[in-house]
């Protein structure tokens, strides 16, 4: 090893070697020396061709690094192909065996690599039959999206010096020297530095969980929605929520197609491997608009280092799109409240199951959010996470024992963070649900203040506007919320009702057009969520649409039965199609299911035809504060 600093970095390697070499060089010693010769001189061309670089030979075996897993593949096939047909010259045709990994490796001064990724791409390499290109697990979790590419699992082998990993083989669907880069007008043959430029938007999709177990899911889920979040403080940069993105989890879609889906030019993707106190995180940025890399990196590191490694990979998202921090954006940007590991992991586990959003597993976050302050009592965020469990778990079953712990665990986050925009938030609810309006909106106004990303700032003051009837603000804040989030559904469909009970037709007709739009594109990657077609399908009514706007409210029904809040958007609906007893039939289903609407009903314009019965006026006068 050179005694120079060595430099790191993460890259695609293979190592290729010549089936059948030492029995041909027994046989005939000048003619294997004329297949050195081959693969030598066609490896420089194939591995120039696609922006790699030939490390070094060992004999009858070469060693290549790319910048990209999809240019070591598709140089590696490309290779092959034309070494069987070039070796043939020989006086008998010869194949070639190639391993293919992704690693972090140290560089010598001299260009050599260094490190166990080197060892183990040898490895990969001598577990390939003679003709075939077999990649490492990490390589085609990087690429099994591809549609040019066919996988076959070859299962998980124990390689020496390796240990167990996952390898399969891949074959391209059309010859690879059809495939290879011109060296003009090409993407692959840009500069990476033109290839980024002008990019301003990524979705962050779900880490993939490779510990031993499986059981790491929330870990990986929370590590990515931590970078996420983070990203989405930066101005003219566009994320697209958690909810959109984690919709692709294992798909084995193509990146381009999900950058299209998304309306991004980027995707942020990775894995996490946990074993005890150690990690090993994988990360890379890739171009949707082509599919390729635009930079990646390795991350072995002790669980302590969470934090640290999220921050960076953040940063490194940012360098790499040419983008920097504000002040105001450095002060919010992944700013931890705990140093305490253990801690965090429970929180992580009650931001996954809070969701969900379902009654039970609000119920488990809860517990999960209590077992977090309780291991660091000065946990921030954790506090203001168990504040809003305590909140919806009122909104489903109306205990007031849930809205008090709801008003002290806020209080309490702020207490410990007064800058802490979710906390203003998780309180400012609590105090709407108690109609302490003025109260409720100095807290929204505080949490838009210290985040102006906050997408549930925007919208719960809009629906807090909306019961006190202030439904001009109600129309502007459901806009703002839209901004902050383009993708979400919900505050769209919201705005089109304000605009609806102002009288503002052409405006709720646009509006009711854009909300049904946004839930048709969320159901496409989303198709069993209840209440995407239980708000939707109030919209689809006014649009005229009542058949379509029927099937969505079963739909909904179907998926949730006992849902309070889907139980009142089926009795919207029916109103709205004139079915007046059913409808008066499912307001009272989701009174008794424990539905909290305060105020709402007495501005809900799809009641406006029932608004002189009897029955609905005793309802109201039920569920309503005096």
């Amino acid at each position: 090893m050179p005694k120079t600093p060595l430099t790191h970095h993460l890259v695609a390697l293979w190592f290729a070697d010549i089936a059948g070499y030492s029995d041909r060089a027994a046989e005939d010693e000048r003619s294997a020396l004329q297949l050195i010769e081959i693969l030598q001189s066609l490896s420089r061309d194939t591995v120039r061709g696609y922006e790699g670089r030939v490390v070094k030979f060992m004999g009858d075996a070469v060693l290549a690094e790319f910048p990209s897993t999809e240019l070591a593949v598709r140089a590696a096939a490309a290779l092959s192909e034309q070494y069987a047909k070039e070796s043939a010259g020989t006086g008998r045709a010869h194949n070639l065996r190639v391993g293919v990994h992704v690693a972090d490796v140290a560089v010598g001064s001299d260009g050599d690599l260094y490190g166990d990724g080197v060892n183990a791409a040898a490895r990969v390499q001598e577990a390939a039959e003679p003709g075939q290109v077999v990649l490492s697990e990490d390589v085609w979790r990087q690429l099994r999206g591809r549609t040019e590419f066919q996988f076959e699992s070859l299962g998980d082998r124990s390689l020496k010096g390796v240990g167990p990993i996952g390898l399969y083989l891949v074959a391209l669907k059309e010859p690879a020297t059809r495939r290879q880069p011109s060296s003009t007008g090409s993407n692959t043959a840009q500069p990476a530095e033109e290839r980024k430029a002008g990019i301003r938007s990524i979705a962050v999709l779900p880490f993939t969980d490779l510990s031993a177990q499986h059981d790491q899911e929330y870990f990986s889920d929370g590590v990515a929605e931590e970078i996420l979040n983070a990203l989405t403080k930066v101005a003219g940069l566009r994320v697209p929520a958690r909810t959109s993105c984690f919709a692709f989890r294992g798909t084995s879609m193509d990146a381009r197609e999900i950058g299209k889906r998304l309306g991004v030019e980027t995707l942020l993707e990775g894995s996490i491997r946990k074993a005890g106190n150690r990690l090993r995180i994988i990360v890379q940025l890739v171009d949707a608009r082509n599919g390729y890399h635009l930079w990646s990196e390795r991350f072995d590191r002790e669980i302590e280092d969470i934090f640290a490694i999220q921050d960076e990979i953040a940063r490194r998202v940012l360098a790499a799109l040419g983008l920097s921090l504000t002040e105001r954006e450095e002060r919010r940007f992944l700013k931890r409240s705990t140093a305490n590991v253990e801690a965090y992991e429970f929180y992580l586990r009650g931001r996954k199951l809070f969701q969900t959003w379902t009654r039970q597993n609000m119920e488990f976050a809860r517990q999960m959010f209590l077992r977090a302050v309780a291991i660091d009592p000065d946990f921030a965020s954790a506090w203001a996470g168990l504040a809003n469990t305590y909140v919806d778990l009122y909104r489903w079953g109306r205990n007031s024992r849930d809205l008090e712990e709801g008003q002290r665990t806020s209080a309490h986050a702020l207490k410990l963070d007064p800058n802490l925009a979710e906390a203003h938030v998780a309180i400012g609810q609590a105090l709407a649900i108690q109609r302490q309006f003025q109260d409720a909106a100095a807290e929204f106004e505080r949490a838009i203040e210290l985040d102006r990303t906050l997408f549930d700032a925007y919208y719960f003051y809009a629906r807090s506007s909306f019961e006190t009837g202030d439904l001009e603000k109600a129309v502007q804040l459901f806009e703002k919320a839209h901004r902050s989030r383009p993708e979400d559904y919900q505050a769209m469909a919201l705005r089109a009702l304000a605009l609806h009970e102002l009288g503002r037709a052409d405006e709720m007709r646009e509006a009711d057009q854009q909300a049904v739009d946004l839930i048709n594109k969320y159901l496409e990657l989303n198709p069993n969520e209840a209440r995407a077609y239980s708000l939707g399908a109030s919209p689809l009514a006014r649009l005229g649409e009542r058949e379509h706007s029927r099937q969505w409210s079963e739909q909904a029904m179907a998926l949730a039965p006992n849902d309070p809040v889907v139980l009142y958007n089926a009795a919207c609906n029916l109103a709205q199609l004139g079915e007046h007893d059913r409808a008066l039939d499912g307001l009272e289903r989701s009174i008794e299911a424990g539905v909290s609407v305060g105020d709402w009903i007495k501005h809900d314009p799809d009641f406006e035809n029932l608004r002189d019965h009897p029955r609905f006026q005793a309802i109201v006068k039920r569920i309503t504060p005096s």
